[in-house]
């Protein structure tokens, strides 16, 4: 396996003082990098980091993953909790495509990521080939739904813990990871019914800010229900069945408005797919990337560093391929 961590210097915007992200990209070998599509995995929270998504490795087999450390998260730098906003999330996913130089990308968004992946797509529709969003929700409406879920088929513990969310007002890292120890029978089906799980453990933490910043402001507020008949590529809709915090009724809209989808729901499944579904989930998203796109790179980045004389030219693009 191929592994290469960058750290990108993104420069000061309005409302967004510079900063530096990380990436890490993944392939199965390096000759892969001229030969497949870049997928932009796009972590959910507000506050998870790539860590939380080792699991998607596996993906690499159709693809050149680049897993993203959104601001403040994993190891890329701290700021303001301001600064932690949907829209900064969308600009910086376009800087990094800037920095490595890449016309058109496959987007991957996990839960709030996939939120992001849709507000990117609507705001650079040209640079997007395929999107694929995984237990996703179009507008703020998922809050009101997860609070009915958790009224609904939660305990009395989880109805309180619940409030730390639906206020953003946790006050540090313990009591995120308290959260989630609490509501892991709500995120998992299996979990739920006493079954095994097996995936990778976070190497970073989840970080708390992004968290309250998100389900304290503008969680509650965005909104792209109104223009999802814009989404020009072909997109992959997938959701548990029994999602409790992104209910399968907000994927049932994506699927019902974007022109051109696949839309599966999984069964025995919740809101971590991953954990309940790991074969089929990952299987539906590998064979997605495998029939979208026909591949050709000319040009990648990182022969920079192979031709240390050869100058970055912006008219050469990374990722040459068509999307059928």
């Amino acid at each position: 396996m191929w592994i290469k961590d960058l750290y990108i210097e993104v420069p000061k915007r309005d409302h967004a003082k510079p900063t530096r992200l990380h990436i890490r990209i993944i392939s199965d070998n390096e000759d892969q990098l001229d030969k497949l599509p870049y997928v932009f995995m796009l972590p959910g929270g507000p506050g998870a980091n790539y860590s939380h998504y080792k699991d998607y490795e596996c993906l690499s087999a159709k693809g050149n993953i680049v897993f993203i450390d959104p601001r403040g998260c994993g190891l890329s730098d701290k700021q303001d909790p301001s600064e932690y906003t949907m829209q900064n999330y969308i600009q910086d996913v376009e800087e990094i495509r800037k920095y490595l130089n890449l016309d058109k990308i496959v987007l991957l968004g996990k839960s709030y990521g996939a939120m992001c992946a849709l507000g990117y797509t609507l705001t650079y529709p040209t640079h997007v080939s395929s999107l694929i969003l995984a237990a996703g929700s179009p507008s703020f409406k998922n809050i009101e739904t997860a609070r009915h879920n958790v009224e609904k088929r939660g305990t009395q513990e989880q109805q309180e813990i619940c409030k730390k969310l639906w206020t953003g007002s946790f006050a540090n890292t313990e009591e995120v990871d308290h959260f989630f120890a609490v509501m892991s029978p709500m995120y998992s089906w299996r979990v739920r019914n006493n079954l095994p799980v097996n995936r990778p453990a976070a190497k970073h933490i989840f970080a708390y800010e992004p968290l309250n910043q998100g389900f304290g402001g503008f969680l509650r507020t965005f909104n792209y229900e109104d223009r999802l008949h814009e989404i020009p590529c072909k997109t992959l809709i997938l959701v548990g069945e029994e999602d409790w915090v992104t209910d399968k009724q907000h994927s049932q809209l994506m699927a019902n408005k974007i022109p051109d989808n696949e839309f599966i729901i999984f069964p025995h499944s919740d809101h971590s797919m991953e954990s309940d579904v790991p074969e089929q989930f990952f299987s539906s998203i590998l064979s997605f990337l495998e029939r979208q796109c026909n591949k050709r790179n000319s040009y990648h980045f990182f022969q920079q560093e192979e031709n240390p004389g050869k100058e970055r030219n912006d008219s050469q693009q990374m990722n040459q391929y068509s999307c059928n």
